[in-house]
């Protein structure tokens, strides 16, 4: 019978794990060759990972069922163990040339983030908390890891007074998460990029809560 989720602090061989999740989730592999996907993974863990204050893992014989990444962003903090291992993960990306698109990509969800970010400053919008990176393993979905993740993040937000938050998603999400649990959709914008000669769209969000006012 398998056990259910606990969840427990980040322990370094929890790296590669967390790496394949991405990887799997963002659908690397039919963007670009096994070696760069794997790569664009280790680039897109690290940069969310290097920024945390706080992150909880869920765990489930062993396995990593999910995990999710706060910064605290009255008192950031950078790992620069994780920035440097991202720095090298960028130049072997840059040496092929489908490695340099994926870098393309990269960088388009990096500047619509930055946007959506001008966007909600526009309404007048100053965040305490941000969630940096929220996933759950595909291999558990269905099975409240989601759901005591997230509850474990507004916890610590409201014990550390942080008042309020807000997250990236998009399309490749499930949004409708956001939604249920009571926060709100700030803004929206359309990323898009060419891959392999295909061009792809998505419509990226920030959604945002207080943490009084969440269940």
């Amino acid at each position: 019978m398998t056990s259910q989720a606990v969840l427990r602090a980040m322990r370094a061989e929890d790296m590669p794990k967390i790496e394949d999740i991405v990887r799997r989730t963002w659908s690397y592999d039919g963007l670009v060759s096994p070696r760069n996907a794997g790569l664009l993974a280790r680039v897109d863990a690290c940069n969310c990972l290097s920024r945390r204050t706080f992150m909880r893992v869920a765990d489930i014989d062993g396995d990593v069922a999910g995990l999710i990444v706060v910064n605290d962003r009255r008192n950031p903090r950078r790992d620069f163990r994780l920035a440097i291992r991202q720095i090298a993960s960028y130049a072997a990306l840059a040496a092929s040339r489908d490695g340099r698109q994926g870098l393309a990509m990269f960088h388009e969800y990096m500047r619509t983030d930055r946007a959506l970010s001008r966007d909600a400053e526009s309404q007048g919008m100053r965040y305490d908390g941000e969630v940096v990176l929220f996933i759950v393993n595909d291999r558990y979905r269905g099975r409240g890891v989601g759901r005591m993740l997230f509850d474990a993040a507004l916890e610590h937000m409201r014990s550390t007074g942080i008042e309020d938050f807000f997250l990236y998603t998009d399309t490749t999400c499930d949004f409708g998460f956001y939604d249920h649990r009571g926060l709100s959709r700030r803004c929206e914008r359309r990323a898009s990029y060419t891959l392999a000669g295909r061009r792809f769209d998505e419509d990226m969000y920030i959604y945002d809560g207080v943490i009084g006012r969440l269940q």
